[in-house]
């Protein structure tokens, strides 16, 4: 047995925070808390003897067994005769288009939206289509749809500002669309009244469309526990990266409210802009470079799209406006549902 070797599984990935660390399962879509003097331990042993490891510790050795015996229990971990034959696994990121989702308002003309779908989106490598609208146009919105039957798009969800009977409106049409995934309602007020709809695409939001694509954190719950999404966050604001908005003017935005316009649909090659430093500088704003955030020992798999800004070009770090529901100094989850 002691001339074995203690082993982390290479689907569980450590994380440092400011006061506790995590591992995380991404087979089991699972976290586990441990001290980071844990995860130290674990960082630098993994793959030792069990001589090694009780010889290091021999003061502590009732420890040891004990967080040895968690790690088997919850396999994370294996003692195993070569520990070479669990390699790490691969925190490559790479995707062969540079956007992936395309947030529309369905307010732009109907000649721009033809155009976009028509002749672009297939060539951008566009798989996921997110249509926002404040006033619910049906024919326009069954046009739409109609339009995306032909493209390679294999997501679609549909943005609404809710207002009452809207159900019936829908109702009539999302049948009719595979792709079309979800159908959610945002500014919702009693939505107690709502459970009729269950087993429905529909979603219900008390939240503004802002506050909702900007997926504000409310509890673990809202973690994204894969390892597609935890090697992305180590390079890119997941919350942004791959994605621009089209506003109902035209203008091609990074996101919902930007100030900033990067050209009309009608007139610039997507491809184009998202290579401009503006764009491709904002998806790089990883959590490790905004202030507290970078502090959070679940900054790998938290999806807060928080908009990121520097208050000095002097700044070292980005801040954001909105104060998140986790407290990585405290290490405990605040009550901000009225923030």
């Amino acid at each position: 047995m002691i001339n074995k070797e203690f082993k982390l599984f290479s689907n569980c990935l450590t994380v440092k925070g400011l006061n506790r660390g995590v591992i995380i399962d991404v087979q089991r879509k699972t976290y586990h808390v441990f001290s980071n003097q844990i995860i130290d331990f674990v960082n630098e042993y993994s793959g030792e003897k069990i001589y090694n490891l009780f010889n290091d510790f021999k003061e502590y050795k009732v420890i040891l067994k004990k967080y040895m015996q968690y790690f088997l229990d919850n396999e994370l971990a294996i003692i195993t005769n070569d520990s070479s034959q669990f390699p790490a696994i691969s925190h490559s990121f790479d995707r062969p288009y540079s956007i992936d989702t395309i947030i529309l308002d369905m307010n732009l003309s109907k000649e721009s939206i033809s155009d976009l779908l028509k002749l672009k989106v297939d060539d951008l490598g566009i798989s996921c289509l997110k249509l926002v609208a404040e006033v619910f146009d049906e024919k326009k919105t069954i046009e739409i749809l109609r339009l995306l039957e032909t493209t390679k798009i294999k997501t679609i969800v549909i943005f609404i500002k809710y207002t009452k009977g809207i159900e019936n409106k829908v109702l009539r049409f999302d049948s009719k669309f595979s792709r079309l995934v979800e159908i959610v309602f945002y500014n919702v007020d009693g939505l107690d009244l709502l459970k009729g709809w269950a087993g429905k695409k529909f979603v219900y939001e008390k939240k503004s469309l802002n506050e909702i694509l900007t997926m504000k954190v409310q509890n673990q719950d809202d973690f994204v526990l894969n390892l597609e999404a935890f090697n992305e966050s180590l390079i890119y604001n997941s919350a942004y990266n791959r994605t621009i908005y089209i506003d109902e003017n035209g203008n091609v935005k990074r996101y919902l409210g930007d100030k900033l316009s990067f050209g009309h649909i009608d007139y610039v090659d997507l491809n184009n802009v998202v290579e401009n430093e503006g764009f491709s500088e904002f998806w790089k704003i990883t959590k490790d470079k905004i202030t507290i955030c970078r502090d959070c020992e679940f900054r790998y798999i938290c999806p807060d799209g928080s908009i990121p800004f520097k208050q000095k070009d002097t700044d070292l770090f980005f801040s954001t406006n909105l104060k998140c529901n986790y407290d990585p100094y405290k290490n405990e989850w605040l009550n901000l549902n009225n923030n």
